[in-house]
């Protein structure tokens, strides 16, 4: 037996805001990200947690990749870049992930269950 749950306006309300302001831990890694790019690289990245092809995240990103000899370059930020970064600059975007509330491990994990 199904149960019928009405919501009053401002429930909804409520809820729809939050929906709309809740960040996924993508775009959360993606801000962190941005910043870490903006800081190593001096680039001017607008922090608003997304990418895609040719956006200034992927170049940014590209150009990171072939600083630390990761080739191709590809402008995609995963596991492969994850590996081939210095420790310091591991310790660097970690923090910054803590800074968005995101969380590093899951990240990880979610790369690697793409291999």
């Amino acid at each position: 037996m199904k149960k019928i749950v009405r919501l009053t306006e401002q429930d909804l309300v409520r809820i729809v805001k939050r929906v709309i302001t809740e960040q996924t831990e993508e775009t959360k890694f993606t801000m962190a990200v941005q910043n870490f790019l903006n800081k190593k690289l001096g680039v001017k990245l607008v922090v608003d947690g997304k990418t895609g092809p040719n956006s200034q995240t992927d170049k940014a990103i590209a150009k990171y990749q072939s600083m630390i000899g990761l080739y191709p370059a590809d402008g995609v930020w995963g596991f492969n870049t994850w590996e081939k970064m210095p420790q310091q600059d591991k310790k660097l975007l970690n923090d910054m992930i803590a800074d968005q509330g995101g969380m590093l491990d899951r990240f990880i994990n979610w790369v690697r269950s793409l291999v």
